[in-house]
């Protein structure tokens, strides 16, 4: 008896770990599964202990929602980001989006978040799909915290025009890049607000700001 009860748990568990995977893999190219991947390592504080990154998918009942999970050893504790749903903002509608599993550059982690494939509506900008977001980290050694150092963009419009912006959240720069055919304007700015960015700052307000600079610029 004990065996046939072992074998049928068994066999659910297999079970849910495909359903999971199928859903995954249905809305996006990554194969990322927070049951069975392995966090990256890095040394990303100031000792020479690894650190680990992972991305985990959060409890949610209609969408799909990440949070960036970073162990700093020189803490002995866990950082857990939000990976902000920006799709109302260019959709006019709540969706799924996807991300990246952490990419490692150095002692920088940055995130790719893809909002493709999902059905848009125009809104007061003129965004439509294929909206990609990258948000880069790194640990202040300074003030013992994660900073977020630099968030970039890029979409087209409704007459095929690309835009790219990035910001760096370092000094307060951001820059906007527009293409059409062969033709390319680049405009620029600066604000304070912008400038030293922690993680615990990291929400939807301060996007929400960061996101109207960059509609001003066009």
């Amino acid at each position: 008896m004990k065996r046939i009860l072992s074998l049928v748990i068994f066999a659910l568990t297999i079970n849910i770990s495909c359903q999971k995977k199928e859903v995954i893999h249905n809305m996006t190219e990554s194969t990322i599964d927070s049951l069975v991947e392995k966090p990256k390592l890095l040394y990303f504080d100031d000792d020479n202990i690894e650190d680990k990154a992972q991305i985990q998918e959060k409890n949610s009942t209609k969408f799909l929602n990440f949070i960036l999970k970073i162990y700093l050893s020189s803490q002995s504790k866990t950082i857990e980001i939000p990976v902000l749903n920006n799709s109302i903002l260019y959709n006019n509608i709540k969706t799924d989006y996807y991300v990246s599993d952490p990419i490692i550059k150095g002692k920088i982690i940055e995130l790719s978040v893809d909002y493709a494939n999902q059905v848009t509506k125009k809104n007061i900008s003129g965004e439509k799909k294929n909206l990609i977001e990258k948000i880069k980290f790194r640990y202040d050694i300074y003030n013992k915290k994660i900073q977020v150092i630099g968030y970039d963009l890029s979409y087209t419009k409704d007459n095929n025009g690309t835009y790219t912006k990035s910001f760096n959240l370092i000094t307060g720069k951001y820059y906007s890049t527009y293409y059409l055919g062969d033709n390319k304007k680049r405009t620029s700015g600066w604000t304070s607000e912008l400038q030293n960015i922690y993680a615990e700052d990291w929400n939807q307000d301060l996007l929400n700001k960061i996101l109207l600079y960059g509609n001003e610029m066009e």
